[in-house]
């Protein structure tokens, strides 16, 4: 028997070594990416609603069926005030990505008569605006 043809074990788990580690690093670089796309996702949906000028940090919306106060708009996530009806005031975290998803409208009449004049007068520049932009 000849036993020159067979590796030692140093040897073996050298060609072991060589033949894995192109497919290691290419399933971390898959993984690599995956992470970056997902990360790259959730900053440009962030991205998008901060830079929407229909909903502000301050706005009062109701958020799925709650009336709910923008506190803040963030780079992957958004904050909205609640308060609950036995007193308790919460605020409630929501992804950016998610804000598809989600039922969210803005309150843009109020039922103090002193704050609808000036909102019903700042909407009606804001809608001339608008046409101005559609018509030119």
């Amino acid at each position: 028997m000849d036993t020159s043809k067979i590796p030692t074990p140093d040897a073996f788990a050298l060609q072991l070594t060589e033949l894995m580690m192109p497919f290691i690093g290419m399933l971390m670089i898959i993984i690599i990416a995956f992470m970056i796309k997902d990360f790259a996702t959730k900053l440009s949906k962030g991205i998008a609603f901060s830079m929407n000028k229909q909903f502000q940090e301050g706005d009062q919306v109701i958020l799925d069926g709650e009336p709910a106060l923008i506190v803040k708009i963030g780079m992957t996530q958004t904050v909205f005030g609640i308060n609950r009806s036995c007193g308790d005031y919460i605020w409630r975290y929501v992804p950016n990505e998610r804000m598809a998803f989600i039922k969210l409208e803005k309150l843009v009449f109020n039922r103090k008569p002193d704050d609808n004049e000036q909102r019903i007068d700042a909407h009606a520049g804001e809608i001339k605006e608008l046409k101005g932009k559609k018509n030119g």
